[in-house]
């Protein structure tokens, strides 16, 4: 995973999403964050948006004790390099680490282990 930006989707300017920190918000006690990302078929990833692979993913899951809430059906296009994922969790400070991740690379090194840099 590359090129990880922060999404702004139009859901967030509703009635009960409160803006809690930087790119986190809440809802009835979910905090959530959306995110960007461009896969890499060099690292083993899938080639679009369409499919999007489940490692790195399910490691980032695991990591920081997140889930995915929104796939973002409508954007995740074949032949689109860009995906976009909701994470959510129990805590803010969940999230918060998960953020860290925004700017990084992220993908599965030589020992088959999660890599961020």
């Amino acid at each position: 995973m590359k090129n990880i930006r922060d999404y702004y989707p139009d859901k967030y300017c509703t009635e009960g999403v409160k803006c809690v920190a930087n790119g986190i918000y809440e809802y009835e006690g979910i905090f959530f964050t959306s995110l960007s990302f461009e896969q890499e078929p060099e690292f083993g990833e899938h080639e679009d948006s369409s499919d999007i692979s489940q490692r790195p993913l399910e490691d980032i899951l695991r990591k920081y004790d997140v889930y995915v809430q929104d796939y973002y059906e409508d954007y995740s296009l074949i032949g689109s390099a860009e995906s976009y994922l909701e994470f959510a969790a129990d805590s803010m400070d969940k999230i918060k680490a998960l953020r860290e991740i925004v700017g990084k690379h992220v993908y599965i090194g030589e020992n088959d282990e999660l890599v961020i840099e």
